[in-house]
């Protein structure tokens, strides 16, 4: 979950992955005009253009093919150089924050929101959680459990607690609960919760530690003996009191989180297994998350509690790389969820009475719903721009009693293809990730309603925020227009004035101001100890559910084609009345492409 790498870094370094096909010819046109002038069109640049470009940056070699091969299709061109700035696309494995100062809303796109550690850390998705958990049992006027009150004091005003309903679903469903789908969990970098812990551990559970920031199970350790937990205990009291956390307490061991580990799994064949889905942030301006399936991970060994070896009990393909026998049995460390749903019909279907299908059925619903969930809880606290868009994996354990527990959530998700599953599955996700974001990009920089998408297939719409009522209080997501909304002209039976093209290398008008935003409600202040992933961050306020703020709901996926109706008055672009239809005519004309 997350990178291990610390963000500020270069996203790549500065040696060439000699790519035949790169070019670092300076550019000469603004990027506005050329990603514009690629969507308006039919994705690729004239032949007659004289213009070099438009450039694409990939740091990192992760995908990096499939990103590469899709880009070069549309006619772009790979530039090595990480600090250029006149790309379209930029797709980094470690953020850097050079990339987001110097992006330009709504003229480029660029991979991982800057805040996605709120979902993608340990201890940023434990707050998140926290924080909608509390929020929902003081709305409720109902217990909000252990995890609950410990999240309290990061927690952000009340919100409502209302049913989990969709287009498509007439019958409301009440909103999950964190103790329902997230196992128990505590921070080993806050005193409270450790000394809780400690206090509460005995021998006869098993649970895991995890660093709150790494992937591919580095870090990982279990813990099921007394001595273990005490030399835990003395190590974390130790770091705490090293001078060097005084001044980076967020670097620290104590970063971690322990985690009650779930001992009961769902087996296949006797061998532990989970699932990788996926959620995509495809637009912040509005915000359109989908939902789209994966695989199944399983390990190579058979499942044994008590066993210390790892690569039993974490099923990602780093630990399952580590047998001598992987190179053979590769392939059965994988499974497509077909081949999945045709296990769990033949072996437990009707010996333990399951809907047929139930891979299909049960399951997804409720990862699109634990889905929704962990999104809404982080809705109004992530930096929202328009050409921001995000592919983050999901990873979910069954347990014997057909139970689904999300464990993590992870930036950069594996896009490696080294298996004959991950070569069907992969390169689809990719490709459907890239052609979402640029659709809603275009769709969203002329004005235009979202659906139908034309490039949606296997991605399932979760949430389509055109109906979200603007302005928010307190919220990260500015939702600025880079252009003005156009102006209605008075009706004339002469022609109208035609526009003069922008020149090559000029800049847009600088639109006018916001209308002026209501004053901000006083809120409870945030928990500093809510920062993670080795930067202390305030994450931003929630409103509350008063004044003409439509209380939050969790949307169920439903069909993907379905619109939901927009209230006259709404208005989502940060105040500004939505353009109207022919608001492609008040784009720039590029006409050299």
């Amino acid at each position: 979950m997350g990178s291990s790498q610390e963000e500020g870094l270069p996203c790549q370094p500065s040696q060439p992955d000699h790519d035949t096909d790169s070019d670092d010819t300076d550019a000469t046109g603004p990027p506005a005009a050329l990603l514009e002038g690629l969507l308006l069109g039919d994705g690729k640049p004239s032949p007659h253009s004289t213009r070099p470009g438009p450039f694409f940056y990939i740091g990192g070699n992760n995908g990096a093919a499939i990103i590469s091969s899709y880009c070069k299709s549309k006619g772009w061109r790979r530039i090595q150089d990480s600090r250029r700035e006149d790309y379209v696309l930029k797709w980094c494995e470690v953020k850097s924050r050079d990339s987001y100062g110097s992006f330009r809303e709504g003229e480029q796109l660029l991979y991982q929101l800057p805040n996605n550690k709120l979902l993608t850390t340990k201890i940023g998705l434990l707050s998140t959680l926290r924080g909608r958990a509390w929020a929902m049992s003081k709305a409720s006027k109902a217990p909000g459990g252990t995890q609950a009150r410990l999240g309290k004091d990061a927690t952000a005003p009340t919100l409502e607690d209302l049913p989990w309903t969709s287009p498509g679903h007439l019958r409301p469903q009440r909103v999950l609960r964190m103790e329902e789908f997230f196992p128990e969990t505590y921070r080993l970098d806050l005193k409270h919760e450790r000394e809780a812990f400690f206090t509460l551990f005995d021998e006869t559970q098993i649970w895991i530690c995890k660093p709150t920031a790494s992937n591919q199970g580095k870090g990982i350790f279990l813990l099921r003996k007394q001595e273990e937990v005490a030399a835990l205990q003395a190590k974390t009291r130790s770091a705490e009191d090293d001078p060097i956390h005084h001044k980076s307490p967020f670097r620290g061991p104590q970063a971690r989180v322990v985690q009650r580990y779930i001992q009961n799994p769902l087996l296949l064949d006797g061998r532990k297994f989970d699932v990788r889905s996926y959620l995509l942030i495809a637009c912040t301006t509005p915000y359109m998350i989908f939902f789209s399936h994966g695989y199944a991970r399983l390990t190579l060994s058979l499942y044994d509690p008590h066993s210390s070896d790892l690569s039993g009990h974490l099923t990602n393909q780093f630990m399952q790389k580590k047998s001598p026998l992987y190179v053979l049995l590769k392939e059965d460390t994988v499974w497509s969820m077909e081949r999945l749903n045709r296990y769990i019909n033949t072996t437990f279907w009707k010996a333990r009475g399951l809907p047929k299908d139930w891979v299909f059925t049960t399951l997804t619903k409720r990862m699109q719903q634990i889905m929704a969930h962990c999104f809404l809880a982080a809705k109004s606290k992530l930096e929202c721009k328009l050409g921001y868009f995000d592919l983050i994996g999901c990873d979910f354990l069954i347990d014997d009693n057909f139970k689904v527990w999300l464990l993590e959530m992870n930036s950069n998700p594996a896009l490696h293809t080294n298996c004959e599953v991950l070569k069907e599955v992969i390169p689809g996700v990719v490709i459907e990730t890239l052609d979402l974001a640029l659709e809603t990009f275009q769709k969203s920089l002329r004005g235009q309603k979202m659906l139908p998408l034309l490039s949606q297939r296997r991605f399932v719409l979760l949430h389509n925020g055109e109906a979200d009522v603007w302005p928010r209080l307190g919220g990260s997501c500015s939702l600025r227009r880079r252009l003005p909304p156009p102006t209605r002209q008075a009706k004339s039976s002469g022609p109208p004035t035609p526009r003069a093209p922008d020149q090559p290398g000029t800049r847009r008008p600088v639109p006018p101001p916001l209308a002026p935003q209501r004053p901000q409600l006083p809120g409870p202040s945030p928990d500093p100890d809510s920062a993670h992933d080795g930067q202390p961050q305030a994450p931003g306020k929630e409103q509350s559910g008063t004044g003409d703020r439509h209380p939050e709901q969790e949307p169920s996926p439903g069909t993907a084609k379905e619109e939901r109706k927009e209230p006259e008055n709404a208005r989502p672009w940060g105040g500004h009345p939505r353009p109207t239809p022919h608001a492609p005519a008040t784009l720039p004309a590029f006409r050299d492409l």
